[in-house]
């Protein structure tokens, strides 16, 4: 009996059989076990038997080369589909009801949302922007970054989903679970806004809208009140830190100085 091998194998035999049917190897052996039960038929002497066993292994035959024939065709066609198909990269699908980094920060901002156009010197921000906001964070942060920061972002939502967005920040930080993974979170961003006016210029540029009528100009002021908004209640925490909090612990030694030299630069640069 001739082995048939791995799915290289069966598709050459799939190729170079006669009729371009894997069939032609099923029911070669058929053929084989049909002579001989036949010989056995034929050895009893029994012509009903021998004659009963022939159509039945004709039938057989002709049904296997059917069905393997079907099979064969589709192995053809998955093989010439999965060399075709383009290789799968997965990316993070921007779906803003699962913004949650997006959320955390704007329920962080002191001048809040708006359902819509804000009135007056009002620095509020317009529930409109929001997409864009999201995507000022993308390009500041990066892709993966932004994944990482907002699968830690849902985690803290997630444990205050009955909190108001304007207690959300006095709650996360007198809850000392939630006090680091924000602590991470707010570095994370403080790094990413360590050039603060070419920061402060992509946000300009990003959450500005130019079409109507969901007109809105994104200022200087708007940036200042969203770093203060993430940044103020940070800086006061590393000024009185709590018992356990231990930046070095946590991000490495020299991080409570490398956090604290971005917060002095940003003041400087806004004072500037």
């Amino acid at each position: 009996m001739n082995k048939v091998g791995g799915p290289v194998e069966l598709l050459e035999r799939i190729s170079n059989s006669p009729d371009g049917h894997a069939g032609v190897e099923v029911t070669r052996l058929v053929e084989e076990l049909g002579a001989l039960i036949k010989t056995l038929a034929e050895g009893r002497g029994n012509d009903k038997l021998v004659s009963d066993t022939t159509a039945f292994f004709k039938g057989q035959k002709l049904r296997l080369t059917e069905a393997c024939s079907g099979c064969s065709d589709r192995l053809r066609r998955d093989a010439f589909a999965d060399a075709v198909a383009p290789t799968v990269i997965e990316r993070p699908v921007n779906d803003r009801r699962s913004d949650f980094l997006l959320r955390l920060v704007v329920a962080f901002y002191p001048f809040g949302v708006v359902a819509d156009k804000p009135e007056g010197d009002s620095l509020a921000l317009p529930r409109y922007a929001m997409p864009k906001l999201g995507q000022f964070l993308r390009d500041v942060l990066g892709t993966m970054p932004y994944a990482d920061l907002n699968a830690d972002s849902s985690r803290l939502l997630s444990r205050f989903a009955g909190v108001a967005d304007r207690d959300l920040r006095a709650a996360l930080f007198n809850h000392p679970p939630s006090r680091v993974l924000l602590m991470k979170v707010l570095v994370r961003l403080l790094t990413a806004f360590q050039d603060l006016r070419l920061t402060r210029s992509i946000f300009v540029r990003r959450v500005t809208s130019k079409a109507w009528p969901n007109v809105f100009k994104a200022t200087d002021a708007h940036f200042k009140g969203l770093c203060d908004g993430m940044f103020g209640e940070f800086t006061l925490q590393l000024q009185t830190p709590r018992e356990g909090d231990d930046l070095d612990a946590w991000f490495g030694l020299g991080a409570t100085l490398r956090v604290v030299d971005l917060l002095d630069r940003m003041v400087e640069v806004e004072m500037a």
